[in-house]
């Protein structure tokens, strides 16, 4: 009995996680950085490509630039958007930097933004520092539909040195938990098994 508890459980658990998010509306802008972008997705995961993210010398005259990444997410129902994780990698040389922040706003059914950011995320790549950063939003509700906006910042002035600043990945990930009233159904089912199973 205590296996079979602990495999409903399991089960519900893993369906839940398992919901699949719809992605819609995705757009690139700020050319010439956003020309060629494209994008796949998998699951409840988005992947970006931006083929010509790069300042410096490899592109010389240019040598700063801005990148946008806006789409738009929706989590089925019985679960909700709960965070986002973001795996990011540049190319840096030089006095190559790049920034980023990400945004999170909730949606209306219609795709109207709800108030401000509920959850957002910055980082700065350096010269001399690290190339590939991870990091978590943690939405400030869960929420059934969002917009994510990215912004992207590269850099790389003219100096002696080989200079470059290029975005060379952007993944993210969206977790996803049961709404409250499946979490109940699921309680309740437990209960209902272990009352059953003290009676035998």
């Amino acid at each position: 009995m205590q296996y079979k508890i602990a495999s409903i459980v399991f089960g519900l658990a893993v369906a839940g996680s398992a919901s699949a998010i719809t992605f819609s509306n995705v757009t690139f802008q700020a050319p010439p950085l956003s020309d060629g972008a494209t994008f796949n997705t998998s699951g409840n995961s988005i992947s970006f490509f931006l083929p010509n993210a790069i300042v410096g010398d490899p592109v010389d005259p240019l040598r700063a630039g801005n990148v946008n990444i806006q789409y738009d997410a929706f989590s089925a129902a019985p679960a909700f958007a709960a965070e986002v994780g973001v795996n990011l990698g540049v190319a840096l040389s030089g006095s190559g930097t790049v920034s980023f922040i990400e945004q999170i706003f909730e949606l209306d059914a219609i795709g109207n933004e709800i108030g401000g950011p509920i959850g957002t995320v910055n980082h700065v790549f350096l010269p001399g520092g690290a190339t590939n950063w991870s990091g978590t939003i943690t939405f400030d509700r869960q929420v059934e539909r969002f917009r994510s906006k990215k912004f992207f910042n590269l850099s790389a002035v003219d100096t002696v040195d080989f200079d470059l600043a290029a975005i060379g990945l952007v993944n993210q990930s969206i977790q996803v938990v049961p709404e409250p009233a499946s979490m109940a159904a699921i309680g309740l089912g437990v209960a209902a098994l272990l009352r059953r199973k003290r009676k035998n």
